[in-house]
Order: C-alpha cells, then structure tokens, then sequence
C-alpha cells in the first residue's frame, strides 16, 4: 500500500505499509490475505503524547468495504513495549481495534506498527476508507479524539504493477537514464520526472528519459485501471543518480576549500579587460608584473593563445594573488605539431585582493615568429564602481 497520511488536525504520522505493492482482489478459490500495518511517527507539529490509537476496518461485500470475514481479523503491535492490543470488536459495519500504551506516551522518531492482519479481501474492486482515530496531545493533558481516513486500493486479480527500477542507479553527467518495469496489459501508464514533465508510456515496459539527464532526478511511474465501473491508480518511485552533477541551490555556504574546472557561467555579470600580452613581432615575451586590485568579489580569467611555437620551449601565463598565499592559475602550451594552441585557467578573488598577471613565451627558433596573445579579463560577482581599479 505504501502512503504516508496526516490529517489536518492530527499530531501524528501515519505509514501505511508494510510494501508498495497494491492489494489486489480474487475470483479464484483461494482468497487474498492481506495485512495492514500502520506506523506512527511524529507529525509536521513535533513529538507528540498518546492515550490510544483506534482502527476502524469496513466490513462487507462492496467496493468500499476491505472484507467480509470479520472474524478472522488479528491485531497487535510491533516494535514497542508497554503496548496493548485489544481484541476487535463489532460495531455496525465496522470492526474496531483498539491499540493502547500501559500509560500515555510521547511518540518520537522510533517506530511504533500496529498491525491488523488475516484479511481475506473481498472480491469487489474498490477504495476501502480505514479509519484512524488518535487520542493525543502536545501537553500529555487535555487529550482530544482526531480521525484521519487513510484509502486502501483494491485491484483485480490480474492487475500486475511492479519492479520499477532503473538499469543503472547512477549515470555519468549528460547521458540518459534507462528505467524498466513490470505491468500487465490492461492499465494505462504514466512517466513523470522532473519538474512538469511527464509521458505516456503504456505501450512500453523500458524507457529511457528524452533529454540527458545532469542531476539526481526523481521518476514516478502511474498505473490507471479500470474495473467493476471503478477507475484506481498506483504508483512507485525511484530515484536515478548523476555522477558530478549540475546543481541548482538557492544558498551556499562552503566552510572548506573551493575548485572550480571548467567555464563559470552564470556567475559573470560583467567581462573587464584587464591586461593583455600581444606579439607579432621578433623576439621574446617576458611581460613585467600587471596589477589590479578588486573593489569586489570576482573572478581572474586568463585566457592564452599561441601560434608555431619552437620545438621544446614552453609559453606560460599566470593570474593569481600579490600578496597571498595562493596557488595562482596557470597555463602551459607546449609545441605540439599543431599550428594553433589554446588555454585558459581561472583564479577567485575578493574584496582588495590585488591581482597579478604575468606572461612569458619564446620566440621561434631561427628568427621566425611566435604570434599570440595572453588576456586577463575581470568577472565580477555582484555590483562594483569600478570593477577594479588599477
């Protein structure tokens, strides 16, 4: 049954269990027994104190009762000393069980599951209501009944809604995941994930997600059936992981080191031009030290690009802190048979930090030419008059 119910008075939690899997009723000889378990935790309002949990069980034959064999049905309690369980009793068209500590007791995050078990269900596909009457109080004084009605679905015997798993529980950053399931033929079927996205997946029993997925999502697989002139929905979830995810937060709070790999956008506000080293010309680059000092908190991006540099001399740009102890970022470029070479490195920055940059490439053996350029541009996080100053 698997559902988790709170009235809007109640001061307790209720797990309806004990599996996901749905009742489901029989036309064959050997009746369906079933068992309820309902465990008690604490509410959205805190702990609470307990007097008495009562439940009520519809008995008969139609839709909206669970059985008809009032006799056989058993209670007791699981996971809690000091507990009584109270033979059931008749009244009306109801059996009624009664669940009651030695004295009143204050229901925290450990368990307590009272279970009504041996119910042979009846045969009429359905939603039975079980009625769930709590004497409790904040206070362990003044204790006052409140009933929550939690529904328990009745399938027919042929429905079948299970095993929704997915092929690989974590998936690499921007690839799709795969998500298999068992269900019979005569239900309709319903994919959602994500935000608003949802689709009709009847004629399929795999399905893999249309887009790449890029972080932890959450999927919700819905049978619909139809039986008896009474139309039921169950549904499972599962959850499909995503190595290195992207994240989207609405506050962060980092107390320890922070790496950034790869470009930061989203965070760039404004790009400033700090510096630039450009040689077309003969002969070496050895730029002397360009400094800047941050009004604000940002972000040094360095980006480097080099043409036909000589065989084993290595060009090299850095941006990092004048005065603080701090690996700065840094870019190597290499000959490497290409006529072109490309980097780039990124350095953090805070209010006052004075930024250093510093660019060195040789030039080409033989009195040729080395072209390139090294840039240093300014991302700033948040307002800032001016970006920096130098």
């Amino acid at each position: 049954m698997g559902m988790t119910v709170l009235s809007a008075d109640s001061l307790l939690g209720y797990a309806i269990g004990p599996d996901p899997e749905p009742l489901t009723v029989s036309t064959a000889k050997d009746p369906v027994i079933g068992r309820l378990d309902i465990t008690l935790g604490p509410g959205n309002s805190g702990p609470a104190y307990c007097k008495s949990i009562t439940v009520r069980i519809p008995i008969g034959a139609g839709a909206t009762a669970l059985t008809e064999n009032r006799a056989q049905l058993t209670s007791a309690v699981i996971g809690a000393n000091g507990w009584t369980a109270r033979p059931g009793y008749a009244d009306g068209t109801w059996q009624v069980f009664e669940f009651v500590p030695d004295r009143p007791v204050q229901v925290t995050g450990r368990a307590v599951t009272l279970v009504v078990s041996q119910i042979e269900v009846n045969e009429a596909v359905g939603e039975a209501g079980i009625e769930i009457i709590e004497e409790t109080s904040p206070t362990n004084g003044s204790f006052t009944p409140k009933t929550t009605v939690a529904s328990v679905m009745k399938f027919p015997a042929e429905f079948v809604f299970r095993n929704f798993r997915p092929t690989k529980v974590m998936v690499p950053n921007g690839e799709p995941a795969v998500l298999r399931w068992d269900g019979s033929a005569d239900a309709a079927y319903t994919m959602f994930w994500a935000r608003n996205s949802s689709q009709d997946v009847s004629n399929v029993r795999e399905w893999a997600t249309p887009e790449p997925l890029t972080a932890p999502t959450g999927f919700m697989l819905q049978a619909t059936v139809t039986a008896g002139g009474q139309t039921l929905t169950h549904t499972l979830t599962t959850v499909v992981m995503v190595e290195r995810p992207d994240l989207e937060i609405g506050h962060l709070d980092i107390a320890g080191r922070t790496t950034f790999r790869g470009p930061l956008e989203g965070l760039i506000q404004d790009e400033v031009l700090l510096h630039e080293s450009r040689r077309f010309d003969d002969g070496e680059v050895r730029d002397p030290d360009a400094e800047f000092r941050a009004q604000g908190p940002g972000f040094g991006v360095l980006k480097m690009s080099i043409w036909d540099l000589p065989d084993g001399p290595t060009a090299s740009a850095s941006v990092g802190h004048r005065h603080r102890e701090v690996q700065p970022a840094m870019v190597y470029l290499t000959h490497n048979g290409r006529e072109f070479d490309a980097g780039s490195a990124t350095q953090p920055f805070k209010a006052g930090d004075t930024i250093r940059c510093l660019a060195e490439w040789p030039n080409k053996n033989s009195g040729g030419k080395s072209y390139g350029t090294a840039q240093w541009f300014w991302y700033p996080l948040g307002p800032q008059e001016p970006p920096v100053r130098v």
